[in-house]
């Protein structure tokens, strides 16, 4: 394609030039008329501009096509950045992980400031071991009595007590004493408490707490008389 168009090219500055001459005529003789036919003047007739611009385009054309493309956009830069900058924060990230296991585990234990588990007393403050947790909320406890002796019952016996099925059957019948005195305030059967009687010995003695809550209500110890003896 290139070497026919080469040859258009040639073609046209050959017959833009004008009759040709020989070498062995006489420089001074006149050149023969050209015949005035309508062929031979569209012969000599050099191309339009609109097809001299055709074809250094078509030139060009396959000139671009034989060279090898370059890609410099900045999108192309940018992204080869991007791509760049991604395994860089890939590497770091592989880099810190990649540190021994070692770099963060004590050697020595003594080196530490507080070694083992600790707990805060909800009541005092104060950090505790778990051999020292027990003990010292009993205590606080206890002495809780002289500001709230209510609160301080209640805090035994759902402290205190590990088995949950016995203190929810606790806290049952003694709300059931308590609901029987609202209800029928003069009756005075409701405001006594046999503590000999079974449910009492079985559901309420047992359970840490019952007691001083019951006394806590106003309930006294008191030895009653028994009808018949």
């Amino acid at each position: 394609m290139k070497k026919l168009l080469e040859d258009i090219k040639k073609d046209i500055k050959f017959k833009s030039a004008g009759p040709g001459k020989k070498l062995t005529e006489d420089a001074s003789s006149k050149p023969a008329a050209a015949p005035c036919s309508s062929s031979s003047k569209q012969s000599r007739y050099a191309p339009s501009e609109g097809a001299q611009r055709a074809g250094a385009a078509a030139l060009a054309r396959v000139e671009q096509k034989q060279r090898p493309k370059v890609h410099t956009s900045q999108d192309a830069i940018r992204n080869q950045v991007k791509r760049e900058l991604e395994a860089e924060a890939v590497a770091l990230a592989e880099k810190d992980n990649a540190v021994p296991a070692e770099g963060s585990k004590v050697k020595d234990p003594a080196c530490l400031s507080v070694s083992g588990v600790y707990f805060t007393c909800p009541l005092t403050g104060a950090t505790l071991t778990k051999s020292q947790r027990e003990v010292h909320i009993k205590e606080a406890i206890l002495m809780r009595f002289e500001e709230d002796d209510i609160e301080a019952s209640v805090m035994m016996v759902h402290t205190f007590n590990k088995d949950r099925e016995k203190v929810k059957a606790a806290v049952d019948i003694i709300s059931k004493y308590v609901e029987n005195i609202c209800k029928n305030p003069s009756e005075e059967k409701y405001r006594k408490i046999k503590v000999s009687n079974k449910v009492f010995r079985e559901k309420i003695r047992p359970v840490e707490g019952c007691w001083e809550f019951l006394q806590a209500l106003g309930f006294i110890s008191v030895m009653l008389p028994v009808e018949g003896q």
